[in-house]
Order: structure tokens, then sequence, then C-alpha cells
């Protein structure tokens, strides 16, 4: 019996022998295969495994662990919680560049003005007549019916100058000629008459003037009355030279307002001569009633409303589009005067879709 009892003690101490053995065999060949890889050692067999490995020098402990990975550090736990540090630097660094990318990606383009001084005009647009400076009317001084006519239209004529011939004699009179002289020097602008027309002292024969001189004739509205004054500036254009403006100033300004049409009888001259340009033609005209100097200009089309405000869109240092109202002066169709809001320097933005805060870069071709 006895001997019974030892012979199965033994066979159990030799099966755990094996499984030791065997347990220590895996867990080399295991760290064999991680070391070679470049991997992360293996750990050891779980604790609750048991046995003289996991508590002794040899390979399978945690120490042990510790030492294969870490090198010179103190242990295992404290090389791994380094190289989680180091990674997680890494992922915060990740993150803040990804996002600086993202609002670059997502900038809006816009174009953009710098703010200087500059001058900007108010003006109001008008048609006009050319003709002469100095115009004369040529009556007869008789009665009669015209016989013959000397000059055409656009001749040049001299003072004293005979131009047509009238016959005022009467049935039983003695037949004679009256010459119709001019009284000025200048180029015949009208000829209203023909010949065997039977004339008035009261009739214009024809109408002389300077073609040398001429002038444009302008009716301005009522309401401008306040601004309208000699020397102020014009700019003329005719569609025969299309594309070309002549300067131009107010020479005279009528000091009552036809209750007809409410409007003043305003004259221009032009500054030069230039021979294109003929009496009765069709004038535009552009006549600056206002001008302000070294001063703040921006689009009109950069002016928007926000809550019956004016306001406009510039941009800070960051980049990043700021909401900023501001006030206005003078304005035309193009352009408006910023009289409160803008400093000289600041960067409004004149075209692009942006919001308050909005991320925005801007165009090459902008100022």
């Amino acid at each position: 019996m006895g001997s019974g009892k030892g012979d199965a003690a033994a066979k159990i101490i030799v099966i755990i022998l094996i499984a030791i053995f065997l347990s220590i065999a895996a867990y080399s060949m295991l760290k064999g295969n991680s070391a070679s890889a470049g991997g992360a050692p293996y750990a050891g067999p779980p604790a609750a495994a048991g046995g003289p490995g996991n508590s002794g020098p040899g390979p399978g402990g945690q120490a042990a662990a510790g030492q294969g990975s870490g090198g010179q550090r103190p242990g295992g736990q404290a090389a791994a919680g380094s190289g989680q540090g180091q990674a997680g630097g890494g992922q915060g660094r990740g993150a803040a560049d990804g996002s600086q990318g993202q609002a670059a990606a997502n900038a809006i383009t816009v174009s953009a003005k710098t703010m200087a001084g500059e001058s900007i005009q108010q003006v109001i647009k008008l048609n006009g007549d050319v003709s002469s400076q100095s115009e004369v009317s040529v009556f007869p001084d008789t009665s009669g019916k015209i016989i013959r006519i000397l000059k055409n239209l656009g001749d040049p004529v001299r003072q004293g100058e005979a131009i047509a011939y009238i016959d005022p004699s009467r049935p039983g009179s003695a037949y004679i000629e009256s010459p119709v002289v001019s009284p000025v020097g200048g180029t015949i602008t009208s000829l209203p008459v023909t010949g065997g027309l039977t004339v008035s002292p009261s009739t214009v024969i024809a109408v002389i003037g300077a073609l040398d001189k001429l002038k444009i004739t302008i009716y301005v509205a009522e309401k401008y009355s306040v601004y309208l004054r000699q020397n102020l500036p014009a700019y003329v254009s005719f569609s025969s030279a299309p594309g070309e403006e002549f300067k131009a100033s107010v020479s005279t300004v009528s000091p009552v307002v036809n209750n007809k049409n409410r409007t003043i009888e305003t004259t221009l001259n032009l500054v030069s001569q230039d021979p294109r340009i003929k009496e009765g033609m069709f004038a535009s005209v552009r006549l600056v009633i206002r001008e302000e100097k070294d001063t703040l200009v921006i689009p009109r089309s950069a002016v928007k409303d926000y809550n019956g405000e004016d306001t406009v869109y510039i941009i800070d240092e960051e980049n990043l589009a700021r909401r900023v109202p501001v006030t206005l002066g003078l304005t035309n169709d193009s352009e408006a005067q910023v009289t409160a809001g803008l400093k000289s320097g600041d960067r409004v933005i004149t075209a692009g879709a942006v919001t308050d805060g909005s991320p925005v870069r801007i165009a090459a071709a902008s100022l």
C-alpha cells in the first residue's frame, strides 16, 4: 500500500516538472522571436500560472521584460511610459498642425483695397449743345424781295461784307438793289432764307459766329443750384470721339431759375479748342459739383447694410474678416468717402462673401 502511494506521488512530481520545463522552453522561444523581429518583448506567462520562472531571476519575470525593452532604464514599465508620452506629444503636435492646415484650406479668397489718401468727386450727368461764344444775327435795313444770296452756310465773312441783296422797290418806282451786310467777321452758321423770299427788317437773313471760340450750354436742375459757380470743372464727350473726354469749366451761371422746367441755364467753355468739335454738336457732360482731396475712398460695392448701419469688412492681423461700422460722406456712382470708422493702412474687403471672423486670403490681383 505504502509503495503504491509513493509511486503515485512520484508520477505527479514528474508531470509538474515536465509542465514547468515546457513552459520555460515556450517562453524562451517567444522571447527570441520577439527580439529578432524588433517588436515589443514578451512579458512572460501570466502571474496566475505560478512556477519558479515567475519569481526567480530567470527570463520569465516582469523585471526581465523591463530590462529587455528598456535597455538601461530601471524598469520595463517606465520605458513603456516614456514611449507613450512621446507618442502623445506627437499626436498633440499633429492635431495642432492639422487644425492650422484646415483653417488655411477653408480661407475665402477676397479682393481688398489698402486705405490711403486720395480724391473723390461728385458729378452730375447732363446733355448740352455746342454753339459759338459770339453769335450775331443779321437783319436787312428794309423790306423787299431777296434777289441774290452771295454766301453759303459755313462760308467765312468779313465785317461789312455783303451777304445778300434785296429789291426794296415798289410798283412804279425805280429798281434799286439794297445789300445786306455783316456787322461782324466770322463764319455763317445759319442761313434760313432763300432767293425770292420777301423779307422785312425783322427777318433774320443769316447768323454769324466765331467757330474758333465755342461754348456748351447745359441746363442744371434747381436742386443743385447751391453748388453752381464759375470755374467748376467739367468733362465733355462726343459721339464723334468715343472714349475721349475734353476738359471744360463753367463760364456763366444764370441768376434765375426757369419757372417752366425748374432748371438753371449754365454755359461751359472748353479748356482747349479742338477742330473735331463743331457748332451744333450734341455733348454729354459730367459736371463736377463737389470734390474732396486727401481722404479715404472705398468702392460703393464694399459698403454693406448691417441692422440699418453702413458697415465694411476689414482684414485683421490674423487674416480674419472683421465687421466695422463706417460713416460715409461724399458719394458718386462708384465710390464713397469714409469720414469715420477707418484709418490709413486698413485693408478693406471689396469683393468676396464673408462674415465676421471668416478666415480670408487676398487674391493676387488685389491692392
